[in-house]
């Protein structure tokens, strides 16, 4: 039954692409097929093959090795409230888990490492391929694929930063496309957070990567679907030059660090800011009768999604309403509030919410997408604003497209 389910969701989100499509003559069935396959083949080969599941492995561990090191350098910085040794006895099912200083450092961390290895050449090679691949098989121009696999690596504006000198020329799906799949995705940073935040599922990290991967391909066909090429738009035939914008491996390490830094306060501020919204919703809510939250509101509105990605009757609303939180607040609370239910969704449900969640695709998230793409090209302010949210609901479709595949890979 969970895999008529799945092929249902599979079917619904197409349709409801479909039915948004601007152009549906327009719309290449042949990619979209390439798309599902690519995607397919990514889950099956990193959930099933031994040897890709290995290489995860071998990346889960260099991915911990750093939240490790991080924490070295915390507990150094901070004290005890960085993770050091608490000078004071702990009180029983209390928890000293400071989620800003124990784990949110480690985007600096890999700000850092990341403008390092650009440097060195070596992030750029590995995206310049995985765009050849893209541009070979779903037709999309070396811009767009180039900042579409640096999304499963880097994040939603890092990523059109690499391709800033071409997003005042290229077409308007073109940046359609930049967009829709910088939300579907997340950078792997926040994957490393995450799987810090979800330390007692140890196959985490191996599933945000996967679902991340699987996410590109599937936003591409989805932001294609929703805004083909007509008359008069075509594809930017530009190759895009794999440039270091450092003077130094010590210069991408300052630059990278003061990026990370930006993040981490951004990240930081969102979470206040949100959270506090979420309680006072809920606090109005708890004025009118039956008990009300955001929570639940959102779990009986989304509860048709959630069974249509293969999620069992008696967990669809708990689950829904994780979904919920994730489009209304962000991927991060929402998989802290995943973490929390370990053990009291089935194996199935928590491994399907795993792959659901993981994307940018929320208002917060909106807004950093907005605001930084238009300072990238202000001159298409006005076209980026009116694609905002079509972007987030690409996200959302991607997110539920993934989930129902990984829910058909499950065994």
């Amino acid at each position: 039954m969970a895999a008529i389910q799945a092929i249902l969701g599979i079917g619904t989100v197409l349709a409801v692409a479909t039915l948004l499509s601007r152009s549906r003559r327009q719309v290449s069935w042949k990619i979209v097929g390439i798309a599902l396959a690519g995607q397919a083949v990514t889950g099956a080969l990193f959930l099933h093959i031994e040897w890709a599941k290995q290489f995860l492995v071998y990346v889960t561990v260099f991915a911990k090795s750093i939240e490790a090191a991080t924490q070295k350098a915390t507990a150094f910085v901070f004290g005890y409230v960085g993770s050091a040794e608490l000078p004071f006895e702990a009180i029983p099912g209390k928890s000293t888990f400071i989620f800003a200083f124990q784990v949110l450092p480690v985007i600096m961390v890999i700000g850092a490492l990341s403008a390092m290895l650009w440097h060195w050449r070596v992030l750029g090679s590995v995206v310049a391929v995985g765009a050849w691949l893209a541009r070979k098989t779903l037709g999309v121009s070396s811009p767009v694929g180039f900042a579409a696999v640096a999304n499963a690596f880097l994040g939603m504006i890092e990523a059109p930063l690499l391709i800033k000198p071409y997003l005042s020329r290229i077409s308007s799906p073109e940046l359609f496309a930049v967009m829709a799949v910088g939300m579907s995705t997340i950078a792997g940073g926040t994957a490393v957070i995450i799987s810090g935040l979800m330390h007692t599922d140890p196959a985490a990290f191996a599933n945000l990567v996967t679902a991340t991967l699987m996410n590109v391909p599937g936003a591409l066909a989805l932001a294609l679907m929703l805004f083909p090429a007509i008359n008069g738009e075509t594809r930017s035939d530009e190759t895009v030059s794999i440039e270091t914008p450092y003077r130094s491996t010590m210069d991408a390490l300052v630059a990278g660090t003061a990026d990370g830094v930006k993040i981490f306060v951004n990240v930081v501020s969102l979470l206040i800011v949100f959270v506090t919204l979420v309680a006072l919703i809920d606090g109005l809510l708890g004025l009118f009768p039956g008990e009300l939250s955001l929570a639940k509101m959102l779990g009986y509105l989304l509860a048709p999604v959630a069974w249509l990605m293969g999620i069992s009757p008696a967990e669809i609303l708990d689950a829904a309403s994780i979904l919920g939180t994730k489009v209304a607040v962000n991927e991060l609370v929402a998989y802290a509030a995943l973490a929390e239910s370990y053990g009291q969704f089935s194996d199935r449900t928590h491994f399907i919410l795993t792959f659901a969640l993981c994307g940018f695709g929320n208002f917060g998230s909106l807004a950093i997408m907005i605001g930084g793409v238009s300072a990238m090209a202000p001159e298409r302010r006005d076209e980026i604003i009116r694609f905002g949210l079509w972007a987030l609901l690409v996200a959302f479709m991607t997110n539920c497209l993934t989930a129902a595949i990984a829910s058909l890979l499950y065994w």
